[in-house]
């Protein structure tokens, strides 16, 4: 009985030490779900949206916190609810009017956006129509999938039928099979969301054709993990894309052995970036926006199928749903596809800037873009005398010590925080709230860092080197009051020791001063694309130069991204990071922000006049190299 007790007591020890990290291999390789566990993990997403709006069940979430960030955050949960339960929109619906109404909201694969959650809210509103008059490839390839969308759901356009519009969107198919907006390689998240709004057109036999090629092309990226890449990195946003498409297209994203590796599936490879609270990480772990709402209105195709409806985007969940007198059929617009099983419908998200299209990956503006991948989530920028680097996840905003400014900087970076805001971008855009100044002190060296760091993984161990030890001791039968506090005392200790200091890696100490450099290379910050337009904030320059063409001194090894913190450092240029170690990836520079002139707008770098195919963390400069950062509204094609 004693050895009985003895083997208990060390079953027990050991659950309770390594408790935390069967959780953490919950949802990783082999795992299967039913389609109610799915379901309950979109109510678990709900839940956290409830807790962050205040809301006390889904319809106040609906009427409040969805509502009062209606054209920034909501729209793809709004689509994702009307097709999950029975709401009403109608508080929803007459805030995205207002907020359309007070807007002047040019880029058509945003109007496209707001026309679809205006379909999904059960709206009858004329500004569903227009757009699919005057928007439907207004901005290439992202507006054409976004425009038959709305086509898919028996609107018409004036430009295009849906006809027509699948046959431009094969046009833009290349060699290896998928889609991209940038690049000549198909990119996962393009290829996925374009997959999405060609299902229900696969009684045509070239519909069947592209299919067939792109998901061969996403059957050669799926990881052995069963995940995909964007930009170098595995993240949740491409698997979600992935398993929206093929929900759309009738195929079981968990079952196909097409999309089954030795690691899990497409489906399980998303699930293993939920975290705790329900959230969802974007790489690693972390709360991301970007990546919760992708996740979300995943699960809520991926049940659809499961139960034989339509899919995301085929709206016949929604309020009030009718087929517009003028439009074509539903037959036709949805041609071919399986009518409302899991194969029929379309679904919904980025490299650097993006397109995203549903919800937000649009991961393709891809290494081509000489960018980075989208990440995202929420953060306060400072601007307070401290360098402080803020925010939720990985997103680190970077403001150097206040003092010198950049040559041309024309606005004070101390000045009022009016138009500094938090930024949630689940995909077109994000929220935005009064930002507090708050001084949160830390370095630009812990940009792009994310997670725990390493004091919590140092503390854990203690923790469980202490109970090993006392373990052992219980095992020897040596284990008394005495015995216990001196362990108790040295694991104490251990762990004081380990909160005090800060341990740093010869990486967190990249270049920061040049004056020890060993070649000169050349840096101009740049957003003169819209200079002319209408400015979101008052940093941004009359003349769009934030830095003019500067000379900055470097060493070998040295990175674009380096060059681009010695900016900070030495001229006081707000960066913000949302990538993670070693992935950088420069979501706004001087509180200008991907996104905040239209879905393909962003930050871009080129080298000696090209767009380099790697990030910026990742390209190493060399003697007289001249690096140009660019703010584009059209991934580029505005150079």
């Amino acid at each position: 009985m004693k050895i009985k007790h003895k083997i208990t007591a060390v079953l027990l020890c050991l659950v309770t030490l390594l408790s935390g990290g069967v959780t953490a291999f919950a949802d990783s390789s082999g795992v299967i779900y039913t389609a109610a566990q799915v379901q309950s993990l979109c109510d678990g997403i709900l839940a956290f949206k409830r807790s962050q709006g205040g809301a006390y069940d889904n319809q106040s979430l609906i009427d409040g916190y969805l509502s009062d960030n209606a054209g920034s955050l909501s729209e793809f949960y709004i689509i994702g609810l009307s097709q999950y339960g029975s709401y009403s929109f109608k508080n929803y619906e007459r805030a995205l009017l207002s907020y359309i109404g007070s807007h002047n909201v040019t880029s058509a694969s945003t109007r496209e956006k707001y026309a679809l959650a205006l379909a999904a809210s059960g709206s009858t509103d004329s500004y569903i129509t227009d757009t699919a008059d005057d928007a439907i490839g207004g901005l290439g390839l992202m507006s054409l999938i976004f425009g038959l969308h709305i086509l898919n759901n028996g609107y018409q356009s004036s430009s295009y039928s849906a006809d027509s519009l699948v046959s431009e969107i094969l046009s833009y198919q290349l060699s290896d099979g998928g889609w991209a907006v940038i690049g000549s390689y198909g990119d996962v998240d393009v290829t996925a969301m374009a997959l999405q709004a060609l299902a229900p057109h696969t009684g045509r036999s070239d519909v069947r054709y592209a299919v067939d090629r792109a998901l061969s092309l996403l059957n050669s990226k799926q990881l052995d993990s069963g995940g995909f890449k964007s930009m170098g990195s595995e993240n949740c946003e491409s698997a979600a894309q992935v398993v929206t498409a093929l929900s759309a297209l009738g195929i079981d994203a968990q079952y196909d052995s097409r999309f089954v590796k030795s690691g899990g599936s497409a489906l399980s490879a998303m699930l293993s970036y939920r975290n705790s609270d329900g959230s969802f990480a974007h790489i690693g772990s972390g709360y991301n926006e970007s990546a919760t709402v992708q996740a979300f209105y995943a699960m809520v195709a991926f049940v659809r199928y499961c139960r034989g409806q339509s899919s995301l985007y085929i709206l016949d969940n929604a309020e009030g749903y009718t087929v517009p007198d003028k439009q074509e059929s539903r037959g036709s617009s949805s041609s071919g596809g399986s009518s409302s099983g899991g194969s029929s419908g379309n679904s919904t998200n980025s490299g650097n800037t993006s397109g995203n299209g549903s919800g937000g990956n649009n991961s393709s503006v891809s290494s081509s873009s000489g960018a980075n991948n989208k990440t995202n989530s929420s953060g306060t920028s400072s601007t307070g005398g401290t360098t402080a680097t803020v925010g939720t996840g990985s997103k680190n905003v970077t403001v150097a010590s206040e003092g010198a400014k950049s040559p041309t900087q024309t606005q004070n970076t101390a000045e009022s925080s009016d138009n500094q805001s938090e930024r949630v971008k689940p995909s077109y855009g994000r929220s935005r709230s009064s930002a507090t100044e708050d001084s949160m002190s830390a370095t630009a060296d812990t940009a792009g860092k994310s997670g725990p760091g390493y004091k919590l993984y140092a503390v854990i161990g203690i923790l469980i080197a202490a109970g090993l030890v006392c373990l052992l001791l219980f095992i020897l039968k040596k284990r008394n009051k005495k015995n216990d506090i001196a362990v108790g005392v040295i694991a104490a200790v251990g762990i004081v020791i380990i909160l005090i200091t800060n341990f740093e890696t010869v990486e967190s100490h990249s270049s920061t001063d040049d004056t020890d450099g060993e070649f000169t290379v050349t840096m101009s910050i740049s957003c003169d694309t819209i200079k002319d337009r209408e400015k979101v904030n008052s940093y941004i320059p009359d003349d769009g130069v934030i830095l003019d063409k500067t000379e900055f001194r470097a060493s070998e090894g040295d990175t674009v991204y380096d060059i681009l913190m010695l900016a900070n450092k030495k001229y006081g240029i707000p960066i913000d990071n949302t990538g993670a170690q070693g992935a950088a990836y420069i979501a706004a520079i001087n509180y200008l922000y991907e996104f905040d002139y239209g879905d393909l707008s962003g930050w871009m770098y080129r080298v000696n006049g090209v767009l380099p195919e790697v990030g910026c963390q990742s390209y190493t400069v060399s003697d007289g190299d001249e690096i140009e950062w660019l703010y584009t509204t059209n991934i580029g094609k505005d150079f």
